[in-house]
Order: structure tokens, then sequence, then C-alpha cells
């Protein structure tokens, strides 16, 4: 079933031209910014940057846009209402996170180092809005609202440190670490696979692990409920 878009009042836009007459406005210089963002990443993404490639002074920019970090929590948005929610009735509850999951992957991965700089900035509305989408769920999955909140982190805590660490090994070649001429027969059997590995491969292990472990404790915990209520008098 196709993913909901999401709601109307949610969604952020670039905010529409204010000034008329084709002066610079707060909905150009987001635009801008999105484009030098696809070109050269998030790292390049700096005031002077989007000037250069609007053709005005950076003075011009400060105009719309109080600073740096208020263009990138405006970018950071703009990009995240792109993401839609799998609706209630797609799935089961896992199959609904790896939806949301392959959803914000999608979108995100147009924009390299958006997820770090996500890090930076905190949660903005639309963050805010995806986290809710995530927490809800695994409320929907019966989790409590103390699990679901651990759940939520465990997830979140692993992407972050996916994005680190890809962060860091981009542009090299993967190999094992050291030689593997001693005796390190492990190693030895396994080094034939590190170059037909992606960074998409150990998200997705990495990310369906986790699910299949939250399902585990799932069943713990109602398997625990259960016997607790038998077992009262």
């Amino acid at each position: 079933m196709a993913a909901e878009q999401p709601p109307r009042e949610a969604a952020a836009q670039p905010p529409a031209d204010r000034v008329p007459g084709g002066q610079l406005s707060e909905g150009e210089v987001v635009r801008a910014a999105l484009r030098v963002a696809e070109r050269v990443g998030f790292t390049g993404v700096s005031m002077r940057e989007v000037a250069r490639e609007l053709d005005v002074t950076p003075m011009a920019i400060y105009y719309h846009v109080q600073n740096k970090q208020a263009l990138l929590e405006l970018v950071a948005d703009v990009i995240l209402a792109g993401i839609r929610l799998p609706p209630s009735d797609a799935g089961t509850w896992m199959e609904r996170l790896r939806l949301l999951h392959q959803e914000t992957n999608r979108v995100l991965g147009v924009y390299p180092g958006i997820d770090a700089m996500m890090i930076d900035l905190g949660l903005t509305a639309q963050g805010r809005r995806l986290m809710d989408a995530n927490i809800q769920i695994l409320l929907d999955a019966g989790f409590d609202e103390r699990m679901a909140l651990l759940a939520y982190n465990v997830l979140h805590s692993y992407g972050v440190g996916r994005v680190t660490i890809e962060a860091r090994l981009r542009g090299r070649r993967r190999s094992l670490p050291g030689a593997v001429s001693g005796d390190y027969p492990a190693l030895r059997r396994i080094r034939d696979q590190v170059p037909d590995l992606r960074a998409a491969d150990y998200r997705a292990f990495g990310y369906e692990a986790i699910l299949l472990g939250l399902d585990d404790l799932l069943k713990a915990a109602r398997s625990h409920e259960e016997g607790s209520r038998s077992a009262t008098p």
C-alpha cells in the first residue's frame, strides 16, 4: 500500500516569495541552499556559498535568514517533509518501520551529509513528526511507553552510529584491518566477502537485527504479563 503524504499542515515547504518584483526572498534562499547541498553536500553549505549560488552578496542572505543555523533548519525541514509516513494498515509494526526506514533513506540519500548535519541541529519540527511516527508504530505494536521510548532510541542510536561510520569511511577502500596472513582463520574465511558489501548492506542488516531483537523483547514482555495475570488468585 502506498505511503501516505504528510499532513498538509505539517509539511514544510520552501516559503513563498515575499518580495514582489523579482527581488530575493527567503524561499529562494532555501532553494539555493538545497541546490548547493545536492551538489557538494551539507558540509559545503555556507552563507557565502549560497550567496554565490544566487549571485548576491552574503549580506543579502542575512536579510532573509538570521544565520547559518537558521538556514540549515529551514532546509532540513523542507527535506524531511518529503518523507511519507506509512499508513497504519501498511502491514505489521515491523513492516511499517521498515517502510519508514526505507523511505527515510530514499529521501535523505540525495543529500550527502544531511544525517550528520541533523545530529548537530537537533530536532526540528519535521524531525519531531518523524520521531512521533516511529514511536507511534512501536506503541501500536504493544510496547508500553517506557519500552517504546527505549526501542526508538536503540533504532535512532544505531542510525546515528552508522551515519558517523559511513561518513568517516566514505571514499576509502574497504578492507579487513591488518594483515590476514597470520593465525587469523576466521578473518581469512570472511575476507572475500568484504569487497562485495556496501554501506546499505551493513545498514539493512543491523536494522533488521534490531527489529528482530525488539520483537523477541515484546514477546517476552507479553509472556511475562500473561504469566503474572494467570498467577494472580
